[in-house]
Parts: structure tokens; C-alpha cells; sequence
């Protein structure tokens, strides 16, 4: 068996599940496990979205897509489970410019405008498809419950959709950021509050800054949603310093558990599955 710090990746024993792909809005969503739902279950199915992180693609999803509904499936649930995801905006199939899904430290200048913006986009792509989805699928099952899961780029997704639509009551977000500001602040220049930056600085436009203000704003004043936090404790790239104060003030509105996995880096941990799987299951009976 895997130890529990380790990366996540898909066994080769592990059953693949069956995968329909649907054309909504121009976005190819992949739906995995859909062939395998029971009648019943097909009336009543919650979907659950899995988020990919920046510079990779819907693959990523796709092995924790087929790892969860083999582990929850031998579990046993009344409520069918389908499992969605698709190439997140400038990724994959959809990718027009490589340069702007990378960082400043890889020349882009404006990462904190793309970085923001294809946060925006893809919650709007979800929230798209979440309105449509039905309409195309409704031969073949009818959604009844959407709960968004994201990794990095996808668990910042996931906490735009939290507080963003209603529809998201539910919400996984994996080595992502309630504080946007300060995570982005700090990768540009180490700083721990936007007035420390010099007026004029290029990669930290006040126009942008104004977004970000709003976005972490919104996203503080989360209520009412049960949200499952899954960090690790030496993620350097996105650290759970920048999640921490989020919980200490605002958990406490919403029905939240809050994991920092010990000697775990920017990653999704077998650990953190096996969260994942305990976690959904009472959503899914």
C-alpha cells in the first residue's frame, strides 16, 4: 500500500469507470461513472466536480475521478455519483497562450491578472454547466446535488463557488486559497500587505488589486456551507499560512474540517483521498 504522504496517482488494478462526454457551451465535459449508475440512482445523482490545477489538464481529474468512484462505490451509496471535469480554461484542448498559465518567476508578467481571471472564467464555466447539464443528460440520469472539488488552481475555484452560487453547498478545496491577496503578494515580492508594494509596480496594478480585494471579500464571508480543507503542511507553493486565518475567523460560520497534512507538499496525498472518500460518503445515502 501507498504511505499516506505520498502522491496520489492511479493504480493499474483500480476498475476504470465509464466516461460520456457532453458538449455544453463549447466546453467537452468529461462524466465518469454515468453507465454504472442503478436505476434509482440515475433518478437521484449528485454530481461532483474535480478541478484540475494550473498547467495541467482534465487527465489530472480524470484518475481521481475513476480512484473515488471505485473506493466509494465498494462502500456502498443509495444517491448515484457521477463525476465531472473538463479542461480548464487555456489548458488542455483549449490552450491559446502557454505563457499566461505560468507564473513571474516563468516571465509572466501579468500572472496576477491571468491567474485571477481564469479563476473567474472557470467558476463561470461550472456554473454554466451546472444551469445546462441536465438539460443534456436528462435521458440519462437527473442531478439533484453539485458539490465542487478542486486541486491548487481548482481549489481556489472551489472556494469562488462557495461563495458564489448557492447551487454549491458543498465544497473540497485541496491545497488552495481563501486569500488570494496575500497568497499572490507574497509570491511577487515576499510582502505581507499590499502597502508594503511601490506604487507603479507592473505585475501589481491597482485595477487588479481592487479584484482581488473583492474576490477574498466574498469568499470571507462565507455562511452555511460544509466545506472539507485539505492542505499540506510544507506546501510551498500555496501555504496553509494563507488558509489558516480564514478558518480561525469564518469556520465557525459553516460546518468545516480542516486537515494540514504533516510533511506534505503541493500535492493530492493518498491520505487525502482516502479524506475525500470518508467525507462524500454521507452526502451520497
Amino acid at each position: 500500500m501507498p504511505s499516506p504522504n505520498e502522491l496520489f496517482t492511479l493504480p493499474d488494478d483500480t476498475p476504470r469507470s465509464s466516461e460520456t462526454n457532453v458538449n455544453i457551451a463549447g466546453i467537452l465535459v468529461h462524466l465518469y461513472g454515468v453507465k454504472e449508475l442503478t436505476l434509482a440512482q440515475a433518478q437521484d445523482t449528485t454530481v461532483l466536480f474535480t478541478v484540475h490545477g494550473r498547467t495541467r489538464s482534465y487527465k489530472d481529474s480524470e484518475q481521481i475521478a475513476h480512484q473515488l468512484l471505485h473506493s466509494l462505490g465498494k462502500k456502498g451509496h443509495s444517491r448515484g455519483l457521477v463525476i465531472a471535469t473538463f479542461d480548464n480554461r487555456n489548458h488542455g484542448i483549449r490552450k491559446i497562450d502557454d505563457l499566461s498559465i505560468h507564473a513571474w518567476d516563468k516571465g509572466n508578467a501579468k500572472h496576477a491578472q491571468d491567474m485571477l481571471s481564469m479563476i473567474d472564467g472557470i467558476s463561470t464555466d461550472i456554473q454554466t454547466i451546472m444551469t445546462y447539464l441536465e438539460s443534456y443528460v436528462c435521458d440519462l440520469f437527473t442531478p439533484t446535488q453539485y458539490i465542487a472539488s478542486g486541486v491548487s488552481l481548482g481549489g481556489h475555484v472551489v472556494w469562488n463557488l462557495l461563495a458564489e452560487d448557492a447551487r454549491i453547498q458543498v465544497g473540497i478545496p485541496i491545497v488552495g486559497c481563501p486569500d488570494l491577496t496575500s497568497l499572490l503578494i507574497n509570491r511577487l515580492g515576499n510582502y505581507t500587505s499590499v502597502n508594503q508594494i511601490p506604487d507603479g509596480t507592473k505585475e501589481w496594478p491597482k485595477s487588479i488589486e481592487k479584484l482581488y480585494a473583492l474576490r477574498d471579500a466574498r469568499v470571507a464571508a462565507i455562511s452555511s456551507k460544509k466545506v472539507l480543507v485539505l492542505n499540506g503542511a510544507v506546501d510551498r507553493l500555496v501555504p496553509d499560512k494563507f488558509t489558516k486565518p480564514w478558518t480561525e475567523k469564518y469556520a465557525a460560520n459553516n460546518d468545516v474540517k480542516y486537515i494540514v497534512q504533516t510533511d506534505t507538499g503541493h500535492f493530492v496525498s493518498w491520505q487525502m483521498m482516502d479524506e475525500i472518500r470518508e467525507w462524500l460518503a454521507p452526502f451520497l445515502n
